[in-house]
Formats: structure tokens, C-alpha cells, sequence
């Protein structure tokens, strides 16, 4: 617990007012794996360009990251949602809390603009793409070990 009390405020740099809220709105952090919650909020951070005053706000870490990269990468392909550049404070991306409050119909509804059916056709799909790239990591590692043991 103590872990991950520390993850937040030294490496994701929360203060201690936005820590309270997280730990208020969210007790199961404590019990995260420290680098699966990191992993999370790096996620939001440089993935999704949101700030930790957000991430607060919309209780980022009450959905899992399954589900939070499943919308985000959705809206993404969509066209509905840009990664801003650094120092970019205006997006018209939607908001954090939107993406991640919305009961599934209403956020396939009002913010994808999309039917049930596609999105999980495009989740199997997405699950798949995860597969082979874990494939081809596997097998390039393979080749590298290969590669060790012929010049030794």
C-alpha cells in the first residue's frame, strides 16, 4: 500500500490534496500492482495528454486500462480524439470524464457515434492486432537468441 501511495505522489506527481481524492474516490489503488498502476497513468499522461487536476476529477483509475485504451483508441481511430502535442492546452478531444463515466451505450451514442456491433468489432479486432504483436515480439526475441547462441 505504501507502494503505491508513493508511485502516486513521487513519480505521477500528485499532490496531496489530488492523492486524498484519489485514495477517497478509489481505495483499490492501494491494492494495484505499483507498475500496472504507473503503466495507467503514464497511459493518460502521454497517451491521452491528460493533466493529474483531469485525471482526478474524472476518477481515471476506477476503470480498468482495458477498458479505458479500448475508448481511447476507438474515438482515436474514429477520428474523434487527437493525442495533443506537447504544450497544446486547447483540444476539441472529448473530455477525460465523459470517456470514462459513460455507461457504454451512452458513450457509443454521444461520443463515438457508433453502434454496440462495431465496437466489438473493433475490440476483437484490437485483441487480435495485440496478439500478433506479441507474436512477432516473441519471435524477434527468438531470432536474437538464435543470433547469440551461432556467434558464441
Amino acid at each position: 500500500m505504501a507502494a503505491a501511495v508513493r508511485l502516486l505522489r513521487e513519480k505521477c506527481l500528485f499532490t496531496a490534496e489530488q492523492l486524498r481524492e484519489v485514495l477517497g474516490t478509489c481505495p483499490a489503488v492501494l491494492l494495484e500492482e505499483p507498475r500496472h498502476l504507473h503503466h495507467h497513468f503514464q497511459y493518460a499522461y502521454f497517451r491521452m495528454g491528460v493533466q493529474q487536476k483531469e485525471m482526478v476529477k474524472a476518477r481515471l483509475f476506477r476503470m480498468p486500462f482495458a477498458e479505458l485504451r479500448n475508448r481511447h483508441i476507438f474515438l482515436e481511430r474514429r477520428g474523434l480524439y487527437q493525442t495533443p502535442h506537447k504544450g497544446q492546452t486547447q483540444t476539441s478531444n472529448p473530455k477525460l470524464k465523459d470517456i470514462l463515466q459513460l455507461p457504454e451505450k451512452d458513450f457509443l451514442a454521444s461520443l463515438a457515434h457508433s453502434t454496440p456491433e462495431e465496437y466489438e468489432v473493433f475490440r476483437k479486432l484490437l485483441a487480435r492486432e495485440e496478439e500478433e504483436e506479441e507474436e512477432e515480439d516473441r519471435d524477434a526475441l527468438y531470432a536474437e537468441e538464435g543470433e547469440d547462441l551461432d556467434s558464441e
